[in-house]
């Protein structure tokens, strides 16, 4: 019995032997993982981080005569100033609902004065709302809430399908506020002012909302898709907020199951910088804080893009969120992409069909619709971005610049699962959206 044990044993030890001679590839030892992460930080800080931080060169007011219809930075970084010494505008405050909304009806007036009246139709609405709703299970009640709302149409359009671009210019106590989100209500006012001034007319109105009351709840966009009288005929929405202060804004979250807007983007945005990682965060419910998409989304059933500013987070919610954080050249990257963006949304097929996404996915859950990935190849926005829908996006992710490396250490017994999820904290790679 002992003999015939020995002979199995020495049998499976040629055996093995045999199959290491057929097999001459040998599994690398997993200490090799750190030239591998060693590689992609180089690449990281030698080529992604400095592209990161190019912005484009900003256009001046004097420059406006040859570059026409081209966001014209200077003149919001003028509007950006005044806001800054404004001081903070909190809700309830006689500057956030007197003072503000002088500022924003003065510069109505402007637009009104300088647009082609010819060509398009420009309506003021001042609304003060009041009303409540459950939010992050507790009641949220509001009173006398304001808003001012916009709305551009061309005159030679009889569509009912609007475009809904939102931001807010209320701030939290304490902070003057001018990235969050006085960066975007200037950004707002210079895309109104050359979608007015252009010659070529869109198909679908844009309502412009200047939200006053996000920092409170989400109540100013609670009180204008629920009760407002131009809610009903918006069918897809921009959202335009803040984490920070300076740089290049990101988008973060779109649709859902509208994978169209993504298109859209990729197609339109002059500086794309896109990544999904933010709305996996805000999945795990670790961030209790929301923007006003989540309002949108829940109470209008709207679809939309959610792009925010995050560079300087340190400054956001306190005194430091200043003027002097904001260059013109941020403001000409925000400007040059939700100006191109609107234009592109704002004559869109897809804008008079919206409620037929949400009926196709509502009784055929796995149509090509589904939740939507996107990513930007290089991280840093100078490449364009890659949208793909969820079905096929593990095979895209294989198929990219990442499979070569990634299949070569799987060959050799790392966790490939890791490799990718390192890659893309460091990339700003590709997740899946919520449905």
């Amino acid at each position: 019995m002992l003999n015939f044990k020995r002979k199995l044993t020495i049998m499976d030890n040629i055996s093995f032997d045999l199959a290491e001679k057929d097999n001459p590839r040998k599994k690398m030892p997993w200490y090799h993982a750190f030239s591998f992460l060693f590689l992609w930080a180089a690449l990281f800080f030698a080529v992604v981080f400095p592209l990161y931080n190019v912005l484009p060169i900003s256009v001046n007011i004097d420059e406006e005569i040859f570059k026409p219809g081209q966001f014209v930075a200077e003149r919001a970084q003028h509007l950006l100033l005044e806001l800054d010494r404004l001081g903070p505008k909190i809700i309830g405050d006689v500057v956030n609902e007197k003072t503000m909304i002088d500022f924003l009806l003065r510069e109505m007036d402007i637009v009104h004065r300088v647009m082609r009246h010819d060509l398009y139709d420009l309506e003021v609405d001042v609304q003060q709302v009041s009303g409540s709703y459950l939010h992050l299970e507790i009641v949220r009640m509001y009173q006398a809430v304001q808003n001012v709302v916009v709305k551009l149409s061309s005159k030679k359009s009889n569509s009912t399908s609007y475009l809904l671009v939102n931001s807010h210019y209320d701030t939290k106590p304490g902070s003057v506020g001018v990235g969050d989100a006085g960066s975007m209500v200037v950004t707002m006012l210079e895309v109104l002012r050359q979608l007015a001034t252009s010659s070529d007319p869109f198909e679908h109105p844009i309502v412009f909302l200047f939200n006053g009351a996000e920092e409170s709840s989400l109540q100013g966009a609670h009180g204008f898709i629920t009760q407002h009288r131009w809610s009903p005929s918006c069918k897809a929405f921009i959202n335009l907020d803040s984490v920070g202060s300076g740089g290049r804004e990101i988008l973060f979250r779109g649709g859902p199951n509208h994978r169209w807007l993504m298109s859209h983007y990729k197609a339109a945005a002059k500086h794309p910088f896109a990544t999904t990682m933010a709305e996996e965060i805000f999945q795990t419910g670790v961030i209790k804080s929301n923007t006003d998409f989540k309002i949108f989304r829940d109470f209008g059933r709207l679809p939309g893009l959610d792009m925010v500013i995050q560079y300087n987070g340190y400054v956001y919610h306190t005194k430091y969120d200043r003027f002097e954080f904001i260059t013109r050249e941020s403001l000409q990257n925000t400007g040059d992409n939700v100006l191109s963006l609107v234009k592109s949304l704002s004559n869109s097929k897809e804008m008079q069909f919206t409620q037929l996404f949400v009926l196709r996915i509502s009784y055929h859950r796995h149509s090509n619709d589904r939740p939507q990935w996107y990513r930007d190849e290089s991280g840093c926005g100078n490449c364009l971005p890659v949208c793909f829908g969820h079905d096929n996006g593990t095979g895209f992710l294989g198929a990219t610049h990442q499979c070569v490396p990634l299949s070569y250490y799987n060959n050799r017994g790392l966790d490939v699962h890791n490799l990718y999820i390192l890659h893309d904290i460091c990339f700003g790679d590709g997740f899946p959206l919520s449905p």
